[in-house]
């Protein structure tokens, strides 16, 4: 392997690495953290800070790598010192300069490379940031920016180290905040228990949440219910073993309409005796880079089908490596399987003897002059079957210089056969189908397009060259095709003719037509086929009319069949809602004040015991009044116009009369904490107060004992909106509840009481028509935090 030349400043770096005083220092978290941020960023098993003295690189950090030094002869990173920026190696093993390296030769052998100098700021180099992998690859723009980028926090770190020249906590942090800000992706830390201690900008960004709502356990919020549990018991269960975590997940960002992808990668950061101290990750959006790349598979997958059906396959050749790839249909135009990769020489091989100086020579004019080739040739393939191939190339330049050649490959053996026929047809009958209006064809024996007129062409979206010599067939659908082949064209050359034959024509753009196909054939004298003239006449028009006819007819019966079921159904509603609201309310609001005034009676007597049963009474005929309440109002806000109408309310008195629907002796639990001096908002007061309501007795009903159960009242600017926050100190609520806590019917438990399943649900729907939002902040053993956001702009 051939030694690389001394820096020309070799004595002025040396001095200033030996400045720095960091050869043969501890390990430090924050180039671990660095070189691990590096890996991830750019996919790599290793990745390496490393500092070059004399005779040696030895490494700040090394993560993936068995050893804490190498000879400096032996680094490809001495080659980096002297670049000006990014030094990569694709694949050493085809490069020069390091096939004969150990680490090349060994196994697993070393076959990529990627470093970046870092510079410090007098210029000089002290070391090297790298990435390698035991495979060939190449990095992406955004990961050789990344990488670059990396390397210059790294120069900040040990300037940094060098003006303090000691370690501590707060400077690390700090400047592991400056390299998570400076990275192009989501960052964040989590400590041992897994709740999240710091994100950057970036994953803030991503996630659509705040500094201090991305803290925690906050982003467990935001996965959708599909991924919410598999992606929370992985990273549990990563946490527990103290495993790397590697999970794609899609989440639902507040405030934005779909879901995100999300690829996120953490490595657990280790302290003495093999303790956890935490998780450092990154989290990517790759819904983009998904989309594009299911594009360019379908595009792939098109062009194959595209090539298949055309005849057309497709190669192309690096000048460097002189690697020829074949597509699968050129494979086959060759009879060989799809997926073979020949040599150059054995290509060339197949063309017949006569036409490879030509090939050759039009293969050397394009790389010295960059002309483009298109010829017809002889070739004769694997299997020994001679065919005409209409062979085309072209150079592509990087920098100045070719790099690759590309080209297609079409059979076109037919159409050599049928150029005397087809010239003969051109000159008899071009003025006849280039002038009618009609849609006409004509083909030989085999149903090979010998002429069309121009109509023709220009309903079915075809240049003229596209379509002649080839199959009638392939321009329609396979029922078509098989139609023809089976059953209309044995016709036509048995009875002279055929009439009205329905067929289906695919257009240039994909578009079907159809087409009622009247031919009369023509023959030798020997009575054989030799040709038949065909009409089209194109309906496609008037079946599409017929259809949207029949569409409309149907639809509009099936309209008017829902109307009066949805009549008949809202009619049975509304007189349920009669008998809930005057038969059965009434008479439990009579009972209650009856009970109350009994149980005030008893007191006023002495006989408490009395009165104490005649209480509990009237708090059981509260809940069935609860209930009925709920009920009803979860059927009037089904009912409710997707906009109200909101007015201006005073907060206190939503609060006072909010607290007072409570049940007396639950009313002194609520404790009200008001962060905002805001003094009235917008809203629909009986709707909102109805909402708040449920939220303070579900905390009251689930909160232990006497526990208070406190109302936090807050606002925000931008956007502007009121925020009430409901927390109790109960055991939270179930895991399983989660996916569906604000759907209808989704029921918890206290004791042995079930709740009805209605009040969360009209809590979600209250906040829908306000143009807000009901979620749970958080819940957990010390408690459930449920939170409602009421806009007040627009």
């Amino acid at each position: 392997m051939p030694i690389s030349d001394l820096p020309p400043d070799e004595d002025r770096r040396l001095a200033r690495l030996a400045a720095l005083a960091i050869m043969d220092s501890e390990p430090e978290p924050l180039f671990d953290h660095l070189t691990a941020l590096a890996a991830q960023l750019c996919g790599t098993p290793v990745a390496l800070l490393g500092l070059l003295d004399e005779k040696r690189q030895w490494f700040k950090s090394a993560l993936g790598f068995g050893r804490s030094e190498t000879p400096r002869a032996q680094t490809f990173c001495a080659h980096t010192l002297l670049a000006d920026g990014l030094f990569e190696v694709r694949d050493a093993l085809r490069d020069a300069r390091f096939a004969a390296h150990p680490d090349v030769l060994a196994e697993p052998a070393l076959r990529f490379y990627a470093g970046v100098p870092i510079r410090l700021d007098d210029g000089s180099h002290p070391g090297t940031l790298c990435v390698v992998d035991f495979q060939p690859r190449e990095l992406t723009d955004a990961q050789c920016e990344a990488l670059t980028r990396l390397a210059g926090v790294a120069a900040e770190a040990l300037m940094m180290r060098e003006r303090v020249q000691a370690r501590s906590d707060g400077g690390g942090e700090q400047s592991f905040q400056l390299l998570a800000e400076t990275a192009p992706l989501g960052v964040f830390r989590a400590d041992a228990a897994g709740q999240f201690i710091y994100t950057n900008s970036v994953w803030q960004r991503i996630c659509g949440l705040g500094a201090q709502a991305a803290l925690g356990d906050g982003w467990v919020a935001l996965l959708t219910a599909e991924d919410g549990p598999s992606v929370l018991d992985h990273w549990r269960r990563c946490v527990t073993r103290r495993q790397p975590f590697e999970v794609r997940y899609r989440l639902h960002r507040p405030g934005h309409e779909g879901t995100r992808q999300v690829w996120a990668r953490a490595r657990p950061l280790l302290i003495a005796e093999g303790q956890l101290a935490g998780y450092v990750g990154i989290a990517e959006d790759v819904t983009d880079r998904i989309s594009v790349e299911r594009e360019l598979h379908e595009n792939k997958s098109l062009l194959d089908r595209t090539g298949r059906v055309a005849g057309v396959g497709g190669w192309s050749l690096d000048l460097q490596t002189q690697e020829l790839v074949w597509s699968d249909q050129t494979c086959r135009l060759h009879d060989l399987e799809a997926g073979y990769r020949p040599t150059l020489e054995e290509a060339i091989s197949y063309y017949a003897p006569e036409a490879r100086p030509v090939i050759e020579a039009a293969v050397q004019r394009a790389i010295s002059h960059g002309e483009a080739w298109s010829m017809e040739l002889p070739m004769t393939t694997a299997s020994g079957r001679g065919i005409w191939v209409l062979a085309q190339g072209q150079v592509d330049w990087r920098d100045g210089a070719p790099v690759r050649l590309v080209g297609a490959l079409q059979d076109v053996t037919e159409h050599h056969r049928a150029a005397v026929e087809l010239e003969l047809n051109r000159q008899r009958l071009r003025k006849l189908y280039e002038s009618t209006p009609a849609l006409m064809h004509s083909v030989d024996a085999n149903g090979r397009l010998l002429s069309v007129s121009d109509r023709w062409l220009e309903r079915l979206g075809y240049r003229r060259e596209q379509v002649l010599g080839r199959l009638v067939e392939d321009f329609m659908t396979s029922e078509s095709s098989r139609q023809v082949r089976e059953v209309f064209r044995p016709a036509l050359w048995r009875d002279g003719h055929v009439d009205d034959c329905p067929t289906q024509f695919i257009g240039a753009d994909g578009r079907l037509r159809d087409a009622l196909v009247s031919a009369v054939a023509e023959y030798d004298t020997d009575g054989r086929p030799l040709r038949a003239l065909a009409l089209l006449d194109d309906i496609t028009e008037e079946l599409e009319r017929r259809a949207e006819l029949a569409r409309e007819q149907q639809m509009r019966r099936q309209t008017e069949r829902h109307v009066q079921e949805l009549d008949q159904l809202l009619r049975e509603r509304s007189e349920m809602l009669d008998v809930l609201a005057h038969e059965v309310r009434q008479p439990l609001n009579n009972a209650s004040a009856a009970l109350q005034s009994a149980a005030a009676s008893l007191a006023g007597r002495g006989e408490h015991q009395a009165q104490q049963r005649l209480m509990r009474a009237q708090a059981v005929l509260g809940q069935v009044l609860a209930g009925v309440d709920n009920t009803l109002a979860a059927a009037s806000l089904l009912a409710v116009a997707a906009s109200i109408a909101r007015v201006d309310t005073d907060i206190d008195t939503l609060i006072a009369v909010t607290i007072a629907d409570l049940p007396r002796e639950q009313r002194d639990r609520i404790v009200v904490h008001r962060h905002t001096a805001t003094r009235t908002a917008l809203m629909d007061m009986s709707l909102l107060r109805l909402a708040l309501r449920n939220l303070l007795s579900n905390a009251l009903k689930y909160a232990p004992g006497a526990s208070p159960v406190t109302l936090h009242v807050m606002d925000f600017d931008e956007p502007a909106a009121l925020q009430f926050e409901v927390a109790d100190t109960g055991p939270g609520i179930p895991r399983e509840l989660l996916p569906r806590l604000f759907m209808r019917g989704a029921r918890g438990h206290v004791g042995t009481e079930a709740a009805h399943g209605l009040g969360l649900h009209i809590v979600r729907r209250v906040m829908d028509l306000h143009g807000g939002s009901a979620e749970l902040a958080r819940t957990g053993p010390l408690g459930t935090v449920m939170r409602l956001t009421l806009p007040q702009a627009g």
